[in-house]
């Protein structure tokens, strides 16, 4: 059997929530050994969504794969704990606010000192320097900041932010990126890895960014008409990429004498009118379903789709020929649902309960039994081993 690419390579993933955590991911389920870090009363994405015990659908998808360790960060012992895990591993992860790592003592200096070949990887909202390092970042905050909430505007023009926790994602991505770009060049000196949740926006919005230079200004709106339309039984999302295509779109919706007139005779002119355009094309809209749409703009090579919900695409028979996605069986939870990697790689493994793995981890770095108890009975680890005993 192949072993996978990064098998062998051990990680600390002090992580909580969704950015560092997803690059902890990512590294588990490409070989690695991740052991997830929380506080006594677990990660803050156990809050995230709908629980079902100490696990929602957040703290499952972001780690599993990984052990599970439960320290008591606030005191010496735990921090001690933290130190003689971090000495025995490849990789650091951690995205407490820049500063508050070195002020326990264990960030990359007080690591670097045990450990001369650590790849310590922190990952913040604004990044550990500049004059913004010790603002609290959160995907709210930086999908408004970075501008990505001025470009998703709603009908009546007002700014949204997106639906999902899309900069969170794209920092764990960016992060697995120069993680394993380190490690695949080869870790020769321990190095520290700034990745902020402020760049990984901007990568993402980079072709936007120098659109808006070019421009002098917030540039021309994209493939308008291009945005959603209520359909007879519910929504369907509409784009153009060429311009013949418009004239193709007012022939499907009956309203030929469009693609004529001035107003909107090119992407540019559509733009300044978008209102009015997308008003007529609605009031068309509404008077089929969405298949029958879907079939009737799919046979003039007009880009569109239903709008689905997370159901419909669980149910739809393409993404199910592709195994897009694949079940995984977590304990007390049953199967769930899991979207595979780019390439159609399903995900393995589960996620841990808090301290899930405590013993195990802390055996196998050298803790002696005695040790592990007393740290038990002071309550500086928590081990649901010795609880189901």
């Amino acid at each position: 059997m192949n072993k996978k690419p990064l098998h062998g390579i051990k990680v600390l993933d002090l992580g909580q929530g969704v950015a560092a955590p997803y690059c902890g991911l990512l590294l588990a389920q490409y070989g690695a050994e991740v052991i997830k870090v929380e506080p006594i009363n677990g990660d803050w994405a156990r809050g995230l969504g709908a629980p079902k015990g100490d696990q929602t659908a957040y703290s499952i998808y972001y780690n599993l794969g990984k052990k599970g360790i439960a320290i008591d960060l606030k005191t010496k012992e735990g921090l001690d704990v933290i130190l003689k895990l971090a000495s025995n591993s490849d990789v650091v992860l951690e995205n407490f606010r820049p500063g508050v790592v070195d002020r326990l003592g264990i960030g990359f200096e007080d690591v670097r000192a045990l450990n001369s070949k650590v790849l310590y990887a922190s990952v913040s909202g604004f990044g550990q320097t500049g004059p913004y390092s010790d603002r609290p970042g959160s995907d709210t905050v930086l999908q408004a900041f970075s501008g990505l909430v001025s470009l998703n505007r709603d009908k009546d023009d007002i700014p949204q932010k997106v639906g999902t926790i899309v900069v969170d994602v794209i920092t764990g991505l960016c992060a697995f990126q120069a993680v394993s770009m380190e490690l695949f060049g080869g870790v020769r000196e321990a190095k520290l890895l700034d990745l902020s949740l402020l760049q990984s926006a901007a990568n993402l919005l980079a072709p936007n960014i120098a659109d808006f230079f070019i421009s002098g200004g917030p540039p021309v709106l994209l493939n308008v008409p291009a945005g959603t339309y209520q359909t007879s039984d519910g929504w369907i999302a509409v784009t153009l990429v060429k311009e013949e295509q418009f004239a193709n779109l007012c022939k499907i919706i009956r309203e030929p004498n469009l693609a004529g007139d001035r107003r909107f005779s090119s992407f540019k002119n559509r733009a300044k009118n978008k209102h009015s355009l997308m008003e007529i094309i609605q009031s068309k809209i509404k008077s089929k379903t969405s298949n029958e749409w879907l079939k009737l703009f799919t046979e003039e090579g007009i880009l569109t789709s239903p709008v689905n919900s997370l159901g419909d695409w669980l149910k739809d028979p393409h993404v199910n020929a592709i195994n897009a996605y694949s079940e995984v069986n977590q304990p007390h939870l049953g199967n769930i649902p899991i979207a595979s990697l780019p390439g159609g790689i399903p995900l393995k493994g589960i996620a841990p309960g808090i301290g899930s793995n405590t013993e195990e981890i802390l055996s196998s770095n050298g803790f002696s039994k005695k040790d592990i108890n007393d740290l038990i009975s002071k309550r500086i680890i928590l081990s649901s081993e010795a609880e189901d005993e």
